[in-house]
Order: C-alpha cells, then structure tokens, then sequence
C-alpha cells in the first residue's frame, strides 16, 4: 500500500557481536560502562530489569572495543552535529512545509509549493525525509557516540556524555513518534544495527513508555558535580557541558511528555508528571535553560563556528529564500487580538497623517510589514505606509512577485550590519532557535496545576504561572518590561473572569493559546498541542489536497511513513500498520477530531 523504514546505513558494520566479553564479569572487561549507576558509582548486582529492554545488554569483541575507543577523538565532533542537525537538517522540507504550517505559524507564500505538503499532500522528497534523516542520520551518530562512551578505557568517565545523548535521542524521538506515530524505537535506542529490511514496530504507547524511562534513568545516574566526567564545552551547544542544566531540560522534557498523554492515559500522566515535578534538580529557571541549537553563523563566543552559512533556519526561509515563510492568518489575528494592551506603532496615510495601531509587542520585533522589497531589506527599513498581513493557509495561489512580498515576512537584520544580537530585529541570522524553553515550562506546569497534579516544584497558582509564562515569553523577546506589563494586564482572559470561573476548558484554552504564543515558531510542539488540545482555534486549512486521506473539514494528523518503508517486511506483514498509515488518523494520545465533517470545530474535552 504505502510508504514505510528506511534501509539503515551500516554505520560501525565492523562492529561485531561475537567472541565478546562476558558482562556479568564486569572486573574482567574494564570497557564496559553499566546502564544503572547513580553518582558515578558501579552497583554489582543491581536489579536492572526496568530498563532490561532500553539498555545496552551486549558485549564487543576486543579488537572492536579497541577501535571504539579510537573514535573517542571524533566524539567531541559528532556530538556536536548530533546535537545540531537533530531539528536543523533540512529544516524547511522536513518541517517548515509541512508542521509549522500545521501549526497555524506560518503559511505558504510559494505557488510552486502549492497542492503539496503545505496543503496535505504526501510529498515524499520532503515529508519523508524527517524519517530518513532520524534513522540514517541521527540513530547512527546516537549510536556511534553511545558505543564510543561505553567501551573504552575509562567509561565511567563518560557517564553524564553517555546519558546527555540519550536525553536528546528522547527529545528527538519524541518529535518523531509525534509525527509519525508507531515507529521503530528500542532497537535504536539500544544503539544496535538491526536487520535491514525487517524492522519491528513499537506502539506509540510503548515509544513512550521508553521514552520516560529513558529520561528517568538519564536523571538519576548523571552526576553533576562529578570532576571526573569528561565534558565539550565548546561542542555542547546546547549547554556547553553545564549538567544541571541537561538535568533540568530532561525533567520539563519529562512534564512535557507527560502531559502530551494526559487524555488518553492521565494515571501514567499524573505520575511521569509529579516524577518530573519533584526530582531535586528542578525544571528550568530562567531562559538560559532554554534547549535551543545555535547556528554555526552564530559569534564564536555565543557557540558559532564563525563560517557563512548555516544561518537560522527562519531567518533562510523567510527572508533568503525571498519569503517562502509568511506570517500566516492565524498568527495576525492573536497578535492583535488577545490583549487590550499591546504596545502602539503608526501607519503613515498620508505626508503627515498617521493611523495609530496597538499590536502585541513581540510582533513589532518578530516581523517586517506587508510588502518588502529586496531594497528596503537591504536597508533594513519596512515602509511605515504597511500594516503587518498574515497570509490564510492553504491559499492556493498567493497572489506574489519575486520582488514584492505581500505579507509579513521574519524581521531580519541584512547581514552587512555584522553578527549582533539586535533586539528589534529577533529572527537574524545568528539568532539560536529555541525548541523547549523555559516560558513553556511555566505553562506546563501551569496545565499540571489546573490538572490537580502536586509537587514541590509546584510553587504558585494557575493564574500565577500563567502570567509568568507570558511575561518569560517576553522576557525572551527582549520586550520592555513595561511593554510586557501592559500587555499582560491587558490580557482579555484576565479581564473576563476566565481563571476565576472554575471552568478548566476555558482557562486549559487560555493556557494553551499563550503557550501556542510562546512556542512559536516551533511548528513541531505547536502541531502536536494543538492535536492534543485542539486549541488554540484555527482558522480551518483553505486547501486540502490529500487525495481522501484527510477528510474534506477534518484536519491533518500525522505524515504518512517515508516510502522507503515499502522495504520494511515487518511492516509490510501487519495490515494494520498500513491501514492506519494515512495523514488523517489520529495519534494514540489524539483522542477526538478537532473538527466534524462539515469543519465546524467540535467542543473539546481535555478533562477526562
């Protein structure tokens, strides 16, 4: 029928699993790292059965293990592009074009793109690629580098690097089960080279499983303050080798999870997330937490490798790409419309008359008005005669010149002003991109709150985390504290009554709508959230162009399996696999339709 695994590149093929040391004789074999240890200490005969399935239980021979340790050299490297390409590569047909339209972020601007992904079609060539990129790619670095920090001369020495990658392959997993649903997973997170051709499936229920698992022994076996551990503060550019910053992002990675299946499993929810909620190293404080990637433009100091190229991925599509990334519809109106306090600019209508705007201020600093040029981009310079335009989504044929762009496009600085973290022009060149930060924490535990869930890291209330959850958003903007206080008190659901009416679908809407606000433009969580919650409202998708596989007023679910799963036997002997393998059936946590037939929205029920 359809598409489905991809043939595995045999990464580290000479690596064999005969004439291996014997790990229960752990005296004997000093390259052997166990996967249960806590503070850096080895536990003989611990009981590892809850991670038996997710653990590294094999052995390497010694010629092997010798070569293994070679490639410690060329860890520092390959952690770095692990780390770099796992939400960059080829960051617009593997995302832009498909999630963050999805999302409601941005829209299509390009009628060369149009009746594709950006309207529902499976396109192979870039719906696929996710897939092709998360096993070719990034399972065979994760892999590289598990096996390298596991049989060596000193693995104990490696112990938090071993555990960070796993953090991260979670991280990664997620988004991908998010996508694609059931997918193949604990062979891959054992870092083994599985039978090409004939790849088992795990249950999206059962990826999660794994996945908290993964994090919870993450968790309890780095050791911070351990001197011994070997660190890249340089290739790290995530945390540049900070540990409790790893142990921080895993724990709201943890909430973050957690509340993804509150709908559909809210026991295993409500536990996973007061686990994460009272782990001693907390969720993330500050902004400086935020998991983001620098791009290699980025200055030297900031984590850069100071080359051209490799820029941020928003500023290349929007702006270098000659706006094939728009604002869309839906992002226009919550800018304008969630608050009574956004922050004033002028429209010129005439030589001296002026019509005077509010608009929320993190879109002053995010996006140029309608109608740039290259000339007045190279300047830097937005005609003050425009107003800010979202584009609908799934506008079939935009109406566009190569030299005029109709509709908002990324606020970025020309690139002869040099690297420079300006303020008033956010999505530049050298900006990192943020794909977990902390204003969503704030919201994630605002929802565990409203959810009745408990923790000592659950200080204030709804409405308190709320607020702050905003003004952390800001905050990361660079917002005026001033401007941010007005907009926030001019929040509308602060004025109507909604956090005070005991109504938890209409505050969970308000939480989610900020939360879609701030995660923006991560089209991977917007996407997923809105599955989940169905909020914020969208406008419905102009076009849909799936050929039946979503619904005419439904809205898209999931991407269709890469087509190289076609070679997948496993996959190609479970019929049931296959028939759910369209891009309009729902995730195991997307428990209802966010529309009906007619794609009038269906009231949604997060409270189960």
């Amino acid at each position: 029928m359809k598409r489905l695994h991809i043939t595995i590149a045999l990464v580290a093929a000479s690596l064999t699993l005969a004439g291996c040391y014997d790990m229960d004789e752990m005296n004997h074999n000093p390259y052997e790292l166990p996967d249960n240890t806590t503070k850096g200490e080895i536990h003989p005969g611990e009981d590892n059965t809850k991670y038996a399935d997710i653990n590294i239980d094999y052995t390497v021979s010694h010629d092997d293990s010798l070569a293994l340790r070679s490639e410690l050299a060329s860890a520092n490297g390959v952690f770095r592009n692990f780390l770099y390409e796992g939400y960059y590569n080829d960051y617009q047909i593997t995302t832009n074009l498909s999630h963050d339209i999805y999302a409601g972020y941005s829209a299509n601007n390009q009628p060369k793109h149009a009746g594709k992904s950006p309207d529902y079609l499976y396109t192979d060539g870039w719906s696929g690629m996710r897939w092709k990129h998360f096993y070719n790619d990034r399972c065979s670095e994760y892999r590289q580098l598990l096996r390298a920090f596991k049989f060596n001369d000193n693995p104990s020495h490696y112990r938090n690097l071993f555990y960070a990658t796993r953090i991260y392959m979670a991280f990664l997993g997620m988004a991908n089960t998010d996508t694609y649903g059931d997918m193949p997973f604990k062979v891959y997170v054992q870092a083994k080279v599985p039978e090409t051709n004939n790849v088992s499936y795990d249950k999206q229920s059962e990826v999660y499983d794994a996945l908290f698992r993964m994090l919870e022994q993450a968790v309890d076996s780095i050791s911070p303050d351990d001197a011994t551990q070997q660190a890249y503060p340089t290739d790290d550019i995530c945390y540049f080798g900070d540990w409790n910053k790893w142990l921080r992002f895993a724990n709201t990675l943890r909430l973050r999870l957690a509340l993804r299946i509150s709908n559909v499993d809210p026991e295993r929810a409500r536990k996973e997330g007061e686990a994460a909620l009272n782990n001693k190293y907390g969720l993330m404080t500050s902004n400086a937490d935020n998991m983001q990637t620098v791009p290699n433009y980025a200055p030297i100091e900031m984590g850069g490798l100071n080359e051209g190229g490799s820029e941020n991925v928003f500023a290349m599509i929007s702006i270098a790409y000659n706006g094939e990334l728009v604002m869309s519809k839906d992002m226009e109106d919550m800018y304008r419309n969630l608050s009574t306090g956004g922050k004033e600019y002028q429209i010129k209508t005439g030589r001296t008359s002026f019509e005077t705007k509010k608009i929320d201020p993190r879109c002053l600093v995010s996006w140029y008005r309608a109608n740039m040029t290259a000339n007045t981009w190279s300047a830097g310079e937005d005609s003050k005669r425009e107003d800010f335009v979202g584009c609908q989504r799934g506008a079939q044929a935009p109406a566009i010149s190569m030299g005029v762009i109709n509709y908002s496009t990324t606020r970025t600085a020309p690139k002869s002003w040099g690297k420079q973290l300006r303020p008033d022009y956010f999505f530049s060149f050298e900006r990192p991109s943020v794909w977990l930060g902390y204003a969503e924490s704030l919201f994630l535990k605002a929802e565990a709150a409203l959810r009745g869930w408990t923790g000592t890291g659950l200080t204030m209330g709804v409405e308190d985390y709320f607020k702050a959850g905003v003004k952390a958003s800001m905050d990361y903007y660079g917002i005026d504290n001033a401007d941010a206080q007005a907009y926030i008190d001019g929040l509308k659901v602060l004025a109507d009554g909604t956090f005070a009416s005991g109504d938890r679908e209409r505050i969970l809407e308000a939480i989610i709508t900020q939360k879609w606000m701030a995660v923006f433009p991560n089209g991977n969580e917007g996407w997923a959230e809105y599955r989940r919650t169905d909020y914020p409202a969208l406008y419905n998708q102009l076009t849909n162009a799936s050929g039946g596989e979503v619904p005419q007023g439904k809205t898209i679910k999931r991407l269709d399996y890469a087509l190289s799963e076609n070679q997948n036997q496993y996959f190609l002997n479970h019929a049931e696999l296959q028939q759910s393998n369209t891009e309009g059936t729902r995730l195991w946590w997307d428990v209802a339709d966010t529309n009906d037939g007619e794609g009038h929205r269906v009231k949604p029920n997060n409270f189960r």
